[in-house]
């Protein structure tokens, strides 16, 4: 490299004194690139720090106007900077910018860069002090930190979580999900609110004492399910996690708020459900307990009963009125015994202690044995009662036969009920063409149900209707009926229209279903579908 000698100051021309034999020490031995010029940009001198640059010599930049050296020749847009900062310096002004060196350097380097004037020479011609500081790294730190900066800020604008900083009482800052979360619609709407509209009274002791322990440098861990405040006044749940950082140069707290208010609710659900389903199993536990206590003074009731009502005792002949009393005590016994029976199977199948013995029913056999029952229990009102199955072989139904029987009693007793003087009532076993299932239907041509009570009819002691159609059910025989068919593994659905009637459909599974004779032996308990063992939700 070479270096800048006496020759290239002109010491004759400003006029060599101690001074000037001190300024030359100096400007050849700083570290900071300095450049004389004369009033036009000229270059009269350059010290070893500005030759450095490029490994150039002193004849390669004396006497050519600053903006033609090698320094910033080709560089885009310095010439005409250079310009105007030697004309802007010629009368008075000291400029500083950034310059760019061009491509005769090497590698391209930014030096902060200003032109000042100095005090005139012997002749009085005016000079200019070019002095450049190598500053390319201070550059490039400060332009990763601003990439940085703004990668942080659009990861904290782009982010689906809500980030806010607060001073422990008022919001500093915040981002747009933050605010959208609280339904704001601007960031502006949030920014120097108080906490306090936003945490709940309830929850502002605990919240305070929070950010105490963090604006005192401790930690906490995450802040689960907080109830927060929204714009309407409406509350939703975040989790909060909240650590301390300086902003502004004071201690602040930072959090990340995600909304959990769909799992709280979901939580909430399922809690309330569990609840639900012990109150459930609790209730018809007392009810299996209840009607086994229930039971056994109603039977001794019936037989006494039984007694008086029979005839003579001890050669005593009966008092018609004492019959007539013990035959109302039987009809009622009788009745709340039917009730009892019912609470207590239904309890059992809630509590999943009904056991099904499986085996192959003769559908035709089973649906002509209901129809029978069915036309005594609707001679009065001279119902017509009819089977339809389809053609071919016999239909077998691998079911429990007691459940079945009482399944298909429920519905038919259910319609036969329902259905006025002189009307139709239809048992109809098909197979469905598309999936093979058995669909066993029970249709009437009743009063129908109302839209709105279809799914009502389900539960447990509900019952539509007229009220005096009620003097003798329970609600029970629906509930029952659904609960024994899906033990089955049967899909249950009921279509009504009021006026015209209802139908009742089971679909069995196909697995379920035969023809002619009974293709394996039916299994046992323990190899029944998982439905069987499963307990029925209401």
């Amino acid at each position: 490299m070479v270096a800048l000698d006496s020759t290239a100051l002109d010491l004759p021309a400003l006029g060599a004194a101690g001074a000037d034999r001190l300024f030359l020490s100096y400007f050849n031995s700083t570290s900071q690139v300095l450049v004389l010029l004369d009033a036009d940009g000229t270059v009269r001198a350059a010290n070893r720090a500005a030759l450095r640059v490029g490994d150039l010599t002193a004849e390669q930049v004396l006497g050519l106007a600053l903006w033609d050296t090698p320094w910033w020749r080709g560089s885009p847009g310095v010439r005409e900077r250079l310009i105007s900062a030697v004309q802007a310096a010629g009368r008075g002004a000291t400029i500083r910018f950034d310059a760019a060196t061009g491509p005769e350097t090497g590698a391209p380097l930014v030096f902060d860069l200003s032109v000042t004037p100095i005090d005139p020479g012997a002749d009085g011609a005016i000079r200019l002090m070019v002095e450049a500081r190598d500053v390319t790294e201070a550059r490039d730190i400060e332009q990763a930190m601003r990439a940085n900066e703004q990668r942080l800020r659009d990861m904290v604008e782009g982010s689906v979580q809500g980030i806010v900083v607060h001073s422990g009482g008022r919001i500093l800052f915040c981002n747009t999900a933050y605010a959208q979360m609280l339904g704001y619609p601007s960031v502006l709407d949030v920014l120097s609110m108080e906490l306090d509209r936003i945490i709940p009274e309830a929850g502002r002791e605990q919240a305070n004492r929070a950010w105490s322990i963090l604006l005192a440098g401790g930690k906490l861990p995450i802040i689960r399910s907080t109830p927060n405040i929204c714009c309407d006044g409406s509350l939703i749940h975040v989790d909060v996690l909240a650590r301390r950082i300086v902003w502004d140069g004071q201690y602040a707290i930072q959090a990340t708020v995600v909304d959990v208010t769909a799992q709280a609710k979901a939580a909430a659900a399922e809690a309330a459900r569990l609840a639900a389903e012990a109150a459930s199993r609790t209730k018809s536990a007392f009810i299996a307990t209840m009607s086994h206590e229930l039971r056994t003074p109603l039977n001794a009731i019936l037989g006494f009963a039984g007694m008086i009502a029979s005839g003579d005792r001890d050669g005593v002949p009966p008092d018609p009125r004492h019959a007539e009393y013990a035959g109302d005590i039987m009809v009622a016994a009788n009745h709340l015994l039917a009730v009892i029976n019912d609470m207590l199977h239904l309890s059992k199948i809630e509590a999943g202690r009904l056991t099904l013995e499986p085996c192959w029913i003769p559908l035709e056999g089973e649906l002509r044995q209901i129809q029978r029952i069915a036309r005594g229990l609707s001679r009065d009102k001279n119902l017509s009662i009819e089977v339809e199955l389809p053609p071919g072989e016999p239909l077998l139904l691998l079911a429990d036969e007691r459940a079945l029987r009482q399944l298909l009693l429920n519905i038919v007793g259910n319609a036969v009920k329902f259905t006025p003087h002189g009307g139709d009532i239809r048992l109809v076993a098909e197979l469905d063409r598309h999936d093979g299932r058995l669909v066993l239907s029970v249709t009437d041509t009743g009063m129908g149900i109302p839209e709105g009570d279809l799914e009502r009819i389900w539960r447990p002691f509900e019952q539509v209707g007229r009220v005096q159609d009620h003097q003798n059910g329970t609600g029970l025989g629906l509930s029952i009926a659904r609960a024994l068919a899906e033990l089955h593994g049967a899909v249950v659905s009921v279509e009504s229209k009021l006026g015209h009637g209802t139908a009742f459909r089971f679909r069995f599974p196909v697995d379920h279903v035969a023809r002619g004779s009974a293709p394996r032996p039916a299994p046992s308990n323990d190899e029944m579908d998982e439905s069987v063992a499963v307990r029925v939700s209401r």
